[in-house]
């Protein structure tokens, strides 16, 4: 018997997820997507094949909509001003991925995230210290967003100046990723990015004169090294989107997480309590939050071969919709797999990053961020509970995450 398709641009699949995924997960392991005639992977063990299996299932495809007919000269026209849109880490393979992957690889090492954790601990205890007591707040305004915006400008080297201009631009950078804006929107997020690439390459033609600590000032030498070869505006193309993905995978993804995070547990006094007595708890507390809330939800593959999955025969060049949001939820590998338990014996089998060859290259930043606040939180509060009304989550099946979350912190 054949699957019915399921619609993953529906409201019933972007308001619920879950709900969505748990009923499908239930019905079958594989089976077709509509509108788009992709094949949606629900399963851990499936899930985890695809993500060590890179030749088999190769990341160049495209995340983003394409943009509407309706404004699509409007929209060429702003991008005719910057630089043509390539692939950069999330969709190449090797040896491209292996080569870009390089050029990033020393900032998020573990010693440069152990040299940087004092500095985030910082930043963390500053804006912890300005929560109110007992009043409804948006925290991921007043926490989760900036302390990642800190962290990930440190990390590039980006001017101070320029960190508030973060959000606006990881807002236009994701907003055709799983997700169908109005042609106005659309143009105005045309219109951000290109104010990114025009600020960004500022940045790298500064670093080239007057190197600053950071990833920018390495790709800034990137640049001179392979002007000969290549030409400035092919290279310039491929580190505006390494850029850009680092700037994402830096910033929009931790900051919805850690609102999330809180939005599962944060009311729950004795979570805090077992931080604060032993500060290594909320190493699996951030596990078992990362394998409830990821907020990449799902991955995109193309097949190089045919291939069957759990019985479902795919053809070559067919796109792969891998839910890690379902496969984090199979209840074959967690029991009780809705339910919040960082005492879990495999709290760390959560495939929220992804995994193989292009695991995220942040995992390892986003982790230490997500511990480090959690830690300073426990140290000043007693709980933080979400508004029953906490608000609204981004409309994309790829990348999901709250919009804002109202919450009420109580102070120690």
């Amino acid at each position: 018997m054949t699957t019915p398709a399921v619609n993953i641009r529906s409201d019933e699949f972007l308001d619920t997820p879950v709900e969505c995924l748990a009923h499908i997960r239930q019905q079958a392991a594989v089976c077709p997507t509509a509108p788009d005639g992709w094949m949606l992977v629900t399963r851990h063990d499936l899930v985890k094949q695809i993500l060590l299996d890179a030749e088999t299932y190769s990341s160049r495809v495209s995340k983003h909509s394409a943009p509407p007919a309706e404004a699509a000269d409007e929209i060429a026209a702003i991008r005719a001003q910057g630089w043509p849109y390539t692939s950069a880490l999330g969709g190449s393979d090797a040896p491209q991925h292996t080569k870009h992957r390089q050029m990033v690889n020393k900032a998020f090492t573990p010693r440069a995230l152990q040299s940087l954790e004092p500095l985030v601990r910082q930043a963390a205890e500053d804006l912890a210290s300005a929560l109110p007591d007992g009043v409804e707040i948006d925290f991921q305004a007043e926490f989760g967003e900036p302390l990642p915006v800190w962290a990930i400008s440190k990390v590039l080297g980006l001017p101070m100046e320029r960190r508030n201009d973060i959000r606006r631009w990881s807002t236009a950078a994701i907003s055709t990723i799983g997700s169908n804006p109005t042609p106005e929107q659309w143009v105005k997020f045309e219109e951000d990015l290109l104010d990114y690439q025009l600020a960004m390459k500022a940045v790298l033609d500064a670093n080239r004169v007057d190197p600053q600590p950071g990833v920018i000032a390495g790709l800034a030498q990137a640049i001179a090294d392979e002007d000969a070869a290549e030409g400035e505006g092919v290279q310039m193309s491929l580190l505006l989107t390494l850029l850009r993905e680092l700037v994402v995978a830096g910033n929009e993804t931790t900051g919805k997480f850690i609102a999330e995070a809180i939005r599962i547990f944060g009311s729950d006094e004795t979570v805090w309590e077992r931080i604060r007595e032993n500060p290594d708890f909320a190493v699996v507390v951030v596990e078992e939050a990362l394998r409830l809330s990821s907020p990449t939800q799902s991955i995109m593959r193309v097949t190089t071969k045919d291939v069957v999955l759990d019985g479902v025969a795919i053809p070559k060049g067919t796109q792969i919709m891998a839910s890690l949001a379902s496969a984090n939820r199979d209840e074959v590998v967690y029991d009780e797999s809705n339910r919040f338990d960082p005492d879990r014996d495999n709290v760390r089998q959560h495939l929220a990053f992804g995994g193989g060859a292009h695991m995220c290259i942040g995992a390892g930043l986003a982790r230490m961020e997500s511990i480090v606040a959690l830690q300073v939180l426990a140290e000043q509060v007693t709980s933080i509970v979400a508004s029953a009304d906490s608000g609204a989550y981004s409309r994309s099946f790829i990348i999901r995450g709250p919009l804002e979350m109202r919450a009420t912190v109580h102070r120690r």
